[in-house]
């Protein structure tokens, strides 16, 4: 694979997404539904690309509960080593995650480290899910992510990364409701 002749942090500051989902599942639920990780592989993880494979423990993850895992989207594949840094039932569960990003393209690669916190709140017996996706570091941005290097640019690519961010609420909190349910 090519390596991207950049070294360090290419970014001038870190890229944030945001995006929230209404769901009728109490809180406790979608809780129990994101701490499952092995569960992810049912209904594709709740981030802007799909989900191929994880490595995780059984059982419901906790803060220091580590996992492996392989996803793609339209331009690239990660192999993401990830920890749990809160594990708050039924309000809050993060963690950071190492990726290592290779373009489809052209077979460029770099290293990210991103932060993946979902805040849960309580609205009755329904919840309101908040997504947020952190870059905080990258060593390049390979295929079209170099649009987020461009600052004419940099508002579509949020907006198409909060697009496809979304789409991977939806699925959380689709599954959480069927959990709900049975």
């Amino acid at each position: 694979m090519k390596r991207q002749q950049t070294a360090g942090n290419v970014l001038k500051h870190e890229i944030a997404v945001t995006v929230r989902e209404h769901t009728t599942a109490p809180s406790p639920v979608v809780f129990d539904v994101l701490a499952n990780l092995t569960g992810h592989m049912q209904w594709g993880g709740a981030e802007a690309s799909t989900l191929l494979s994880m490595e995780a423990p059984e059982g419901q993850a906790t803060a220091g509960t580590e996992f492996i895992s392989t996803a793609e989207d339209g331009t690239c594949r990660m192999t993401d080593s990830s920890v749990v840094t809160e594990a708050v039932r039924p309000v809050r569960f993060e963690r950071v995650t190492e990726s290592a990003v290779a373009s489809k393209r052209n077979g460029t690669t770099a290293d990210w480290l991103l932060v993946h916190r979902y805040d849960i709140e309580a609205d009755g017996n329904h919840s309101d899910v908040t997504y947020t996706c952190r870059l905080v570091r990258a060593s390049g941005l390979p295929g079209l992510l170099a649009l987020y290097g461009i600052p004419v640019l940099r508002s579509l690519a949020r907006l198409e990364w909060a697009r496809a961010s979304g789409a991977g609420l939806r699925r959380l909190t689709a599954a959480a409701e069927t959990s709900a349910q049975g």
